[in-house]
């Protein structure tokens, strides 16, 4: 079945699945020498992390973007109102900022190879694993468990670049805490 990308055009739409096309993506890797890299992965692959990078880009800043929603109906976060560039510039309530696609893109270049956001790797008590070592002969089990009050997204420093200057200021990075 083909990947049916829905661009955001401004107006709210409540099917959009992503910031940046193909042709976007394409156009922006060429201008970083990253073209090549992309274009060795199928039409729908690309496509795929389009969508997966518009869907992390979201998740990871939706409470975090300047200004509020245009339209309760739309898919994406973005149109946005009430939204001032870094001089103070209104931006127009059906314009999406450049910076939006790009970083969407940077998370789509990442997607497009690897997880996002990988599941991690848990025990039966349903712990984070980050090591484990087994000895078979006279039997030794040992794991290193990560820190169940924070966990930290991975970090895509070129994406998190791209948008910051969209963010509300004092908000940094993404910390789950557990209960």
């Amino acid at each position: 079945m083909a990947i049916t990308l829905v661009k955001e055009d401004g107006t709210g739409l409540a099917n959009a699945n992503v910031y940046s096309d193909l042709n976007d993506a394409d156009q922006y890797l060429e201008n970083s020498d990253r073209k090549t890299a992309w274009r060795a992965f199928s039409s729908k692959e690309r496509s795929s992390a389009l969508i997966q990078g518009a869907d992390y880009l979201d998740q990871t800043y939706r409470n975090r973007y300047k200004g509020v929603r245009f339209s309760s109906d739309q898919r994406l976060e973005w149109p946005r109102e009430s939204v001032f560039d870094e001089l103070g510039v209104l931006v127009p309530a059906d314009e999406i900022p450049e910076d939006i696609g790009n970083a969407s893109i940077e998370y789509a270049f990442e997607a497009v190879s690897s997880p996002l956001a990988p599941t991690p790797v848990t025990d039966d008590t349903g712990r984070e694993v980050i090591s484990a070592r087994d000895k078979v002969d006279v039997l030794e089990t040992e794991r290193t468990y990560r820190d169940v009050s924070t966990r930290r997204f991975q970090s895509y420093p070129r994406a998190e670049l791209v948008i910051r200057r969209w963010l509300r200021r004092g908000v940094t990075g993404l910390t789950l805490r557990a209960g």
